[in-house]
């Protein structure tokens, strides 16, 4: 019996050993790029091109689609016929752009949005769709403190994922959105406790078959801690790890060849920077 009990004992520490050794992540930074004041509140990334990456400014900016090089210097810009009200992220597919207008710190928003574009124009959008949080509640939501914000969409598989960046409870919901339909009333068709804050950014890994999301917790002002989490392909968390020595991180993309760049946005605590990760 006694035997037996080792043998089983033995049996579910290597099982154990076995789950840790596959949610261990390693990382490391290949490169941080300073980025120019033009860039200074660059809020989301998208890098499907080797050697570059597009970016978007949030609320208050021109509606403009950076592209940026792979130092971080702008070599295109891409002016969008409608109002940047707060662009937050972008994703794309074929040949047309997805911009997440989608920021909702306040909570005050009746709709969000996101708007298709065409990637070699400056006409209006192609499209855009209204997005209509079930149970949101405007009368009740206060300021950074309700969970109908959202700062990342992925594109994959012929859908849109759009991802909570929920103040109140860090929950994070995501949404499963149709291309075509023009007007959407949503809620999650699956939610994730245990991240360490709110989301700001992500994408898919399609090397890895996993998404990587980039978010921060926010201590008070200025005090953010920024960290990256990993779910699965099926949306089931795998592990999150702390960013030391960065700020608002803002946006995320996966580069072709499997890299993760990451943005963060200037301001008078940190200044505007391009990072460049390998994730294992």
């Amino acid at each position: 019996m006694l035997y037996r009990l080792v043998l089983i004992l033995s049996f579910n520490a290597l099982t154990a050993c076995s789950s840790i050794a596959q949610n261990t992540i390693n990382f490391s930074v290949l490169e941080e790029l300073q980025l120019g004041v033009e860039l200074q509140e660059t809020s989301a990334l998208y890098c499907p091109e080797p050697g570059s990456a597009y970016t978007v400014n949030d609320s208050g900016n021109k509606p403009i689609i950076y592209k940026i090089s792979d130092s971080g210097k702008v070599i295109n810009r891409q002016v969008i016929d409608i109002k940047n009200r707060d662009w937050e992220s972008l994703t794309g597919d074929g040949d047309h752009f997805h911009i997440g207008d989608t920021g909702n710190n306040n909570g005050k928003r009746k709709f969000v949005q996101i708007h298709t574009v065409d990637k070699n124009s400056n006409a209006k959008p192609k499209s855009t769709v209204k997005i209509y949080y079930l149970d949101n509640s405007l009368k009740k939501n206060e300021y950074l403190n309700h969970d109908f914000d959202s700062e990342s969409i992925i594109s994959m598989g012929g859908k849109l994922y759009l991802f909570s960046k929920s103040w109140r409870t860090t929950t994070l919901h995501i949404y499963r959105l149709e291309h075509d339909v023009l007007e959407q009333k949503i809620e999650p068709f699956i939610s994730i406790k245990g991240l360490p804050g709110i989301v700001t950014g992500g994408d898919y890994d399609a090397k890895n078959e996993r998404f990587i999301l980039v978010g921060y917790e926010l201590k008070g002002l200025g005090r953010f801690y920024p960290f990256v989490t990993i779910l699965d392909k099926q949306f089931q968390l795998i592990k999150s790890f702390v960013l030391k020595n960065y700020n608002q991180v803002e946006g995320l993309c996966v580069t072709p060849s499997g890299d993760v760049w990451i943005t963060q946005e200037g301001s008078f605590f940190s200044t505007q920077k391009l990072i460049k990760m390998k994730i294992n």
